[in-house]
């Protein structure tokens, strides 16, 4: 049974991890899951105050994730517009590539997506090209910073409850 629940737990994390990177809800994803396993587990593994912990710490990440984007364009001097095309150009690019080549074209889309929208909001700005790709390229190290966050903060997590469960 430990094996199963060591395996479940690592499929569980790896799923939760890479789909932070498609734009799609794996912190939550993870979240479900801890509330399932803990109320199997009528909370005795995992406490309903470390649910709560878990999920303000979710909710931490999801915000953060958009502030490091924001504040490494404005960083990088780009206009508000700027900013925002760039996580919306990361939306739409992980929409319209992934929906082509999956996990890789999703990754891609939302790179290309972001540098895209940020670079096409401060050239519609005046700037010159190269100010343009210095904001873009800002925008979306921000992006990347805060995909790394939240990925790497799941792993954390998984790694927390196999220490529970051992």
């Amino acid at each position: 049974m430990e094996i199963l629940s060591l395996l479940l737990i690592i499929t569980i994390t790896a799923i939760s991890a890479v789909t932070i990177w498609l734009n799609l809800p794996g912190s939550f994803i993870m979240l479900i899951f801890i509330f399932i396993w803990a109320w199997v587990g009528d909370f005795i593994l995992i406490s309903f105050p470390e649910i709560l912990i878990i999920l303000g710490l979710m909710l931490l990440l999801e915000v953060l994730e958009f502030v490091l984007s924001g504040l490494a364009a404005k960083y990088s001097g780009a206009e508000k517009r700027s900013a925002f095309l760039a996580i919306a150009g990361g939306i739409l690019g992980t929409i319209v590539l992934g929906s082509l080549f999956f996990i890789v074209g999703a990754i891609l889309g939302l790179l290309i997506g972001s540098y895209l929208g940020a670079y096409w909001g401060e050239y519609q700005a005046g700037k010159s090209p190269a100010e343009a790709r210095r904001v873009a390229v800002g925008a979306l190290m921000g992006s990347v910073a805060g995909k790394l966050l939240k990925s790497a903060t799941t792993v954390i997590i998984g790694v927390w409850m196999i220490r529970e469960i051992l």
